[in-house]
């Protein structure tokens, strides 16, 4: 998608390729140290035991679904922005990207949904450490403010 903007050669295909990168980096940053906290709980990086993680803590759940969520793309995030200015210039370049854009679209929007959905619902397979979760997340997630930023404005 990044590379589809740079080819454009337009001055708001660069800005919304610039937008992107920042959008990535501080999501998946995000997503890395959601992931490493389940592991730190959990001792177990496999999605199938996620199920009924969420229920551990009210706060961490509703972050969780925020960072996924703005992995998406959902409207009130810089992701969101960017991907629908890279759409419209594309659009704008060619019409016969649309169906390609939107099996992307698609895919990405299922597989963090996916994620979502497991570990929401579902039966524990795993006994959690609940000792030292919780104690910092709020503050660590709170460092990046313009991921707050961007999922806001």
């Amino acid at each position: 998608f990044l590379l589809l903007s740079l080819s454009l050669m337009l001055m708001s295909s660069k800005v919304s390729a610039l937008m992107m990168m920042l959008a990535h980096g501080y999501t998946s940053t995000l997503m890395f140290y959601v992931i490493g906290e389940y592991y730190h709980s959990c001792s177990s990086r496999m999605i199938y035991f996620m199920n009924s993680f969420m229920n551990s803590s009210m706060i961490f759940s509703i972050l969780f679904a925020l960072i996924f969520l703005s992995n998406t793309g959902i409207p009130p995030s810089l992701s969101f922005l960017s991907e629908f200015m890279i759409i419209v210039n594309s659009i704008m370049w060619t019409k016969y990207l649309f169906f390609m854009i939107f099996v992307y679209f698609l895919v990405a929007f299922y597989y963090s949904l996916f994620i979502i959905v497991c570990s929401f619902s579902g039966k524990n397979y795993i006994e959690f450490n609940y000792n030292n979760m919780g104690v910092s997340n709020f503050l660590i997630l709170m460092m990046y403010n313009i991921f707050w930023l961007s999922l806001f404005y």
